[in-house]
């Protein structure tokens, strides 16, 4: 059985803390209501575009070239804020 390496794109703790974000967001959609769940993740991606930007390769999670990463995350966010404030959310 092979072992995936510990790169900056599967470091235990940016998986950590993206699995920790993620079921907040699903727990407040539960209990308090879908749009700020929706809201949550629209933050959770401005800050990973933000940390994307300012931290250096070996501490933020990267996939493709730095302008690619950042300018998805903030294009989800921006759908996800759009969608939050707009969509009939329960």
């Amino acid at each position: 059985m092979s072992q995936v390496p510990d790169t900056p794109q599967t470091s235990e703790p940016v998986a950590v803390a993206t699995l920790i974000g993620m079921a907040v967001a699903v727990a407040l959609a539960l209990v308090v209501g879908p749009r700020l769940a929706v809201l949550l993740m629209a933050a959770a991606c401005v800050a990973g575009a933000v940390a994307r930007v300012v931290l250096p390769v070996d501490r933020a999670f990267s996939v493709r070239r730095r302008a690619i990463d950042v300018g998805m995350m903030v294009a989800f966010a921006a759908g996800l804020t759009f969608l939050g404030l707009t969509a009939p959310l329960g």
